[in-house]
């Protein structure tokens, strides 16, 4: 019995692997064949044929693509690769007829592109000749320059092959490094110019006037210039450039490089062109004319009161010794005790101060800064509900001098256009300004609500009933 059971589990043994050698025999996946015996980094040349138009892009080992027919100009790297890899790539999925009487039915009498490549060390394999799609499976019809066999590859290869020039041009417009720049320059037709030069890790307006640069906005400014991206491509050797605006740009952005090397943007009219909403741009030191989309002008289309810095008042958190606070509910003083510690004062009586809090309002207020500078200097404080502030505060340091103070308004806005149905029928709007400067700022309703609160929330255990409020201000 005990031997008969033996000689089952080896039969059985017997007939399993038996199954796993015959499943592994005889279903291996079968090797891709490719159109070409030819690797995508190997490829020096290709050049691509159409009925109307003649595309050859080359590099040299180790070098970038250029385009050099029917212009010569960069090509764009991933565009170009791309197209080597679709090449190496094709799949010959299977023969459809050796000796075809008719190519017209396959799309190839004649074909819609013949790809030819070269490689490095100067072979030419077979040429590609693409014919039309399949009806059915989404396959494309090609052929082989040394066979007469029409052939299928993937769907996916006829369109690959389909370029323009325009597709496989590099639409870079401007090649720096932010932290290469030295100077930024933004003029425009009316001669007003602002002129902004690295200082150190920050930055400085020069002209009109000298003042501290908002480092953000110069950084947006050039991450715009470095990122803009050709839309069209208009002329590459225009005869006359009146026609585009740029004789006489609208606006002219130039930046310096640390080695001194200059690139200019020059921006002139809207496309005339129907359906086209870009600007006509051409590079300073190059004669092509392209179009970019609108927003890059209107992103550098700043005046100095754009670029300045919009911190309204500048101190060392460490150094004040008071902050004194004049809001709708009256006054109240936080001053610096013993042991690091800070009293509250309302009405000549003191409070332990809750210090986090405190230290808190004081960092909020050294990282205040304008949405805008509305005007520099102020004409008149009354427009801005400046004249009867909702809050102000003034900073005194531990000599006794004043750091600076701010005043800080809330008024509410009717609009000066009939109301959108549904709109609210004023809208409210918040300023501050400052002893140290003379110019007004606009601000967000975040900013002023952070700081216009009420003393008993600076109190170590403030009352649960204390809430921030808004400072009232009548209607301007």
């Amino acid at each position: 019995m005990r031997l008969r059971n033996t000689i089952i589990v080896l039969v059985l043994f017997a007939i399993v692997g038996g199954y796993a050698f015959i499943v592994g025999r005889y279903s291996q996946t079968e090797a891709t064949q490719k159109l070409l015996d030819v690797k995508q980094d190997d490829i020096a040349k290709i050049e691509l044929k159409y009925s109307d138009r003649d595309i050859v892009l080359e590099r040299d080992k180790g070098k970038p693509w250029r385009i050099v027919k029917p212009i010569g100009a960069d090509a764009d790297q991933a565009q170009a690769g791309n197209l080597a890899r679709a090449i190496a790539d094709g799949v010959l999925v299977r023969t459809v007829d050796d000796k075809p009487a008719d190519l017209a039915p396959f799309g190839l009498k004649p074909p819609t592109t013949t790809v030819t490549v070269t490689t490095f060390d100067n072979k030419t394999p077979p040429s590609i000749e693409v014919g039309k799609s399949t009806p059915i499976g989404f396959n494309t019809y090609v052929r082989l320059s040394n066979s007469p066999a029409v052939l299928l590859t993937e769907g996916a290869f006829s369109a690959g092959m389909n370029k323009t020039v325009n597709d496989l041009r590099v639409r870079d417009l401007m090649a720096f490094k932010l932290d290469d720049v030295q100077k930024l320059t933004i003029a425009r037709d009316n001669g007003q110019a602002v002129e902004i030069d690295r200082d150190g890790d920050n930055w400085k307006i020069v002209k009109p006037a000298a003042y501290g640069a908002d480092d953000t906005a110069v950084r947006m400014a050039l991450s715009t210039l470095v990122n803009a991206r050709a839309s069209d491509f208009i002329s590459d050797a225009p005869a006359n450039v009146n026609q585009y605006g740029l004789e006489k740009p609208h606006l002219t952005a130039t930046v310096v490089l640390k080695n001194g090397e200059q690139q200019s943007m020059l921006f002139g009219f809207k496309q005339n062109e129907q359906g086209k909403s870009g600007i006509y741009v051409r590079r300073g030191e190059r004669a092509p004319v392209y179009a970019v989309a609108e927003y890059v002008m209107t992103s550098l289309d700043k005046s100095p009161l754009d670029f300045r810095d919009k911190t309204i008042v500048k101190f060392d958190p460490e150094s004040v010794e008071t902050v004194k606070v004049k809001n709708s509910d009256g006054e109240f003083t936080l001053k610096r005790a013993a042991g690091g510690k800070w009293d509250v004062i309302v009405g000549g009586k003191t409070s332990e101060g809750d210090i986090p809090v405190v230290e808190r309002l004081l960092n909020q207020f050294r990282d205040l800064k304008g949405e805008s500078i509305v005007a520099d200097p102020m004409p008149s404080a009354q427009p801005f509900g400046l004249d009867n502030p909702a809050l102000e505060i003034t900073l005194t340091g531990k000599d006794g001098r004043e750091l600076g103070t701010v005043r800080l308004a809330k008024i509410s806005v009717k609009p000066t256009v009939p109301a959108i149905p549904g709109e609210p029928p004023q809208r409210t709007e918040y300023y501050a300004n400052s002893s140290g400067s003379k110019a007004v700022y606009s601000l967000s309703d975040f900013s002023f609500a952070q700081l216009n609160k009420p003393a008993p929330l600076y109190m170590a255990n403030a009352p649960a009933s204390a809430a921030p409020q808004a400072a009232a201000s009548p209607a301007k």
